[in-house]
This record gives structure tokens, C-alpha cells and sequence, in this order.
């Protein structure tokens, strides 16, 4: 059975939508068919929060039961995407025309100033009291929680004040005010019962499509390789945008629920290739918190909501910021095709070239894991770029290190930016293995990644200043380590 609509809950109503509306922006169908203006539009690509608005996803929650909102950037997320979600708009914010706590506490601060990226900001700090432990709230915790929303009033300091001024115990969750009722319709589309239907929808040339299963998704895939396959759209959604692409095709695996899930052993996590780069931050917060407060600068709450980490290694951006931390653990991408046969590739070898995978025709990436190291080991991740946060790498690195009987026994070198591909350097690791660590050894280490590696130039620096930064960051990581 196939159905050629979306449904999905827009402040608590219910909406089913088809033909060309399902491949516009949420952003443009917020404001010009539903007249919701309260979402702005400024970048359109997911920069700087003007847009943002609340979602609960499918995946959380088939059947509405203990969904989380999170903030999302509109712009950048096609209408088809939100098959399944619940959505709410700053209009949909108030209560009987009474102002929730977080939208008193910037009234009180004064943080609206000339009012355009007020709502915007709003929706992030929402978040922030939706999905954070509020008694444990810190003024880093907010910056952190608003570095995706910008201000051109540049006031930011009466806007963090709004949020510490925010009384915990005044605000009402969202997934508490739209649980949908027994007898809400959207409960009987096919989407939210048991029996799920596909979905295609096809209008002046496109097509969208959206299987159950990732044995259809590559039979899909297989038949149609111009088929863009859409996830957290984070980056695609910024290229259709901009006009670097216009897909006639779209894929979606939003209906896959295994992409979801997640599987946690002693030894290593397998993630769903739907899981999104908060979900992973989340999972690492417990045995590995340095990777996770590493990802707090990878990019803004409203984009980790929403883009996959296998999204990021798909790209196979040299630069991208999750392959050199998954690298150094040792991770392994698994890939689908057509007759559902499944193999596992390092990561290591998943790029053979500039944005070159090592997959045949029609496959998918279906999983990931990683290998979780044993407490003696030390892992550290490094990033540099012209800004600290929301901004593209100029070089990446991670370093890992374990030390038995005064020897180093294990060792990764990982750095992003040096090559066509991410780099691991393993003529530097077999150098270091088994040896006493001492300055001599290090400094020896500093020049063969110096020898290793032919960074090119471009806009954020030089080939010579990516060289020197490489061995500099090594050698940073050397005396933080502690062990000479």
C-alpha cells in the first residue's frame, strides 16, 4: 500500500499535506501558506536560529507517547521530513493568550531589543528547559544552548540573563500541553498505527519516496541512482537552497525505525544511520564525556537535533569533525545493498578518494560502531577554525593513547584537513608503538607528521600553516597528556 500524502500536528492541529507543498522549506510553508511570520528568514542555511521551531519526531515515540521536543532550524528542513512530527511555532507557544515562562523571563530582562531574531530565540531557550537538567543550569550551559541564534543587536548579555532568570518549576513541557487526544485523526493515519504504509508522492516531475525498510530503500536506490536520500537534510537542505542542487528524486528513511536504534555493550555501541549527532553526544557522556564536550562546538542544538552522524561521514568531507573522532575509536561502517547482504568496513579504508566511498552501487550505510576504550586509555580531540563555534574546520584531529607497564601500547593519530581524505597516520603510530614515551620520541613523532603529511592552501590558510599547525597540536597534545 502506498499513500501520496504527509501528516503530521502543527500547534496541536492536525494537517495532512500533498503535491507540491511536501517539497517546499517548512520555513516558507510556515510563513506564506500558513501566514505563522513569527518564524523568520534570514540565512537560510541553518546559521543563525531566526527560524527556529519545536519538533517531536516519530522516531522518538511511535505513538506520541513520551516525545521530546527539540529546536530545529526551518529553513533547512523540507516539509517532507516532517512526516510523523508534531511542530510548534512561537505562536504556538502561548497558552490562552498567556506567555510562557521563558517568554516572561525575556520581557522581564528586556532581551527582545528590536524584536527580529526574538523568536528564534525563544524556541533555543525553550530547548535548553525541554531537554537539560534545569537545576544544574550554568551560564556556559546557555551560551552553549544559543550559539546557533544570532543577534544583530549584538545584546547578547540580557538575553543570557533572561534564560538564568527562567523559573524551572513555571514551565510546562511541550509533550505534556500537545499530547494529541484518543480521538485526534492523525492517530489513524497509517503513519501512527501498526500497519504503516509507504509513502510516494510524485508532482511535476519529482518524486518523493519513502520505504519501510533499508532492503527497499536500496532496491530504490539500486534503480534510481539520481535519488538523493534525505535525513537530517543539514547539509543538503542548505545546497538545495542555495541552488547547488535540484534533485528530481528524494529518498527518505524515516519510516526505517532500526535507523533509530542504538545497541550498548561492554565493548562497543551500534547506532541506527538515523541516529543524530546529539543522540551520539548523549550516548558518550558517560564513557567518553571529552568527545562529547567536543561536540558541543561541532555545530548548533538546532542542527545536532536533526543531522546524522552518518550524514557527516557520508558527506566524506576531509574536514568533516566526527571522522577523526571516530577513527581514533576505531569505528566501522556498515553498508546494505538491494538483496539485504550486509558487510562491515573501517572506517580507516571507507575513503579511497576526495569524497569517494568504498561502497558499490546502490548500497546504504545502515549502521555504525564503535569500539569503547578501556579507562587507562587517553583520548583527546582538537579543532581548529576561524571561529570557535558554528564554523567549518581549518584542521581536526584526534589522538589516542594507552600506556601499559610504561609503554605505550596503543596508539591513534587521526587528523582532518592534511589530505583528500581524513588521515590516519599509522607510520607515526607504529613508530611511537611499544616504546618509552619521552621528549626525544615525540619530537621524532612531531617531524614524520610533518613529512607525512600535503595539505593543500586555501581560503582558511596556507598548506605551510596547516603543516606547522598539525605538528603544533600534536605537540600540545604531548604536554597534556602529563606523562613525561
Amino acid at each position: 500500500m502506498l499513500r501520496d500524502y504527509i501528516s503530521f500536528q502543527l500547534n496541536g492541529q492536525d494537517v495532512t499535506l500533498s503535491g507540491s507543498a511536501v517539497f517546499q522549506m517548512l520555513s516558507d510553508y510556515l510563513r506564506y501558506e500558513r501566514r505563522l511570520t513569527g518564524t523568520k528568514v534570514v540565512c537560510a542555511e541553518g546559521d543563525c536560529g531566526a527560524c527556529t521551531v519545536m519538533v517531536a519526531r516519530k522516531s522518538d515515540s511511535p505513538n506520541f507517547e513520551s516525545r521530546n521536543f527539540s529546536s530545529l532550524n526551518s529553513c533547512i528542513a523540507m516539509m517532507f521530513s516532517l512526516d510523523a512530527c508534531q511542530i510548534v511555532t512561537v505562536e504556538g507557544l502561548s497558552l490562552e493568550g498567556d506567555l510562557t515562562e521563558v517568554q516572561q523571563s525575556m520581557v522581564r530582562n528586556f532581551g527582545a531589543q528590536c524584536g527580529f531574531c526574538t523568536p528564534g530565540f525563544v524556541m533555543a531557550m525553550t530547548d535548553l528547559f525541554e531537554n537539560s537538567n534545569s537545576t544544574e543550569l550554568t551560564e556556559q550551559k546557555v551560551k552553549n544552548a544559543l550559539t546557533g541564534n544570532l543577534c544583530r543587536c549584538t545584546g547578547y548579555s540580557q538575553i543570557i540573563e533572561a534564560a538564568m532568570d527562567v523559573k524551572p518549576e513555571n514551565h510546562r513541557k511541550l509533550n505534556e500541553r500537545f499530547k494529541p487526544s484518543k480521538n485526534s485523526e492523525i492517530l489513524q493515519q497509517p503513519i501512527f498505527i501498526q500497519e504503516q504504509n509507504r509513502n510516494e508522492i510524485q508532482n511535476g516531475g519529482r518524486e518523493f519516496y519513502a520505504p519501510l525498510s533499508l532492503a527497499e530503500a536500496a532496491a530504490y536506490r539500486d534503480k534510481n541512482p539520481d535519488a538523493y536520500l534525505f535525513a537530517g537534510s543539514t547539509d543538503l537542505g542548505v545546497q538545495y537552497n542555495k541552488g547547488k542542487i535540484r534533485p528530481l528524486r528524494f529518498l527518505s528513511l524515516h519510516l526505517v525505525p532500526e535507523l533509530s536504534a542504538i545497541e550498548r555493550t561492554e565493548e562497543e555501541i551500534i547506532f541506527g544511520a538515523g541516529v543524530t549527532i546529539e543522540s551520539f553526544r548523549q550516548q558518550l557522556k558517560k564513557k567518553l564525556p571529552k568527545a562529547s564536550d567536543f561536540l558541543n562546538i561541532f555545530a548548533s542544538p538546532q542542527i545536532k537535533n536533526w543531522a546524522t552522524v552518518v550524514g557527516n561521514l557520508a558527506n566524506g568531507s576531509p574536514i568533516a569533525d566526527t571522522t577523526p573522532l571516530l577513527m581514533s575509536l576505531d569505528a566501522e561502517v556498515e553498508v546494505i545493498n538491494s538483496k539485504n547482504q550486509r558487510r562491515w568496513i573501517p572506517l580507516n579504508s571507507f575513503y579511497t578518494a576526495y569524497k569517494t566511498l568504498a561502497m558499490n552501487p546502490g548500497e546504504l550505510i545502515s549502521r555504525f560502531k564503535i569500539q569503547l576504550p578501556d579507562p587507562d586509555v587517553k583520548l583527546a580531540h582538537y579543532k581548529v577554525s576561524q571561529r570557535r563555534d558554528l564554523d567549518i574546520s581549518t584542521l581536526n584531529a584526534s589522538f589516542l593513547v594507552r600506556i601499559k607497564q610504561d609503554k605505550i601500547d596503543k596508539v591513534r593519530i587521526v587528523f582532518g584537513g592534511v589530505a583528500a581524505t581524513t588521515l590516519r597516520l599509522s607510520a607515526v603510530e607504529n613508530h611511537l608503538q611499544g616504546k618509552l614515551p619521552s621528549k626525544l620520541l615525540f619530537d621524532e613523532a612531531r617531524q614524520l607528521i610533518i613529512g607525512a603529511i600535503q595539505p593543500i592552501s586555501d581560503v582558511r590558510g596556507s598548506g605551510d600553516y596547516r603543516k606547522l599547525l598539525a605538528a603544533n597540536i600534536f605537540e600540545k597534545w604531548t604536554h597534556e597528556l602529563g606523562i613525561l
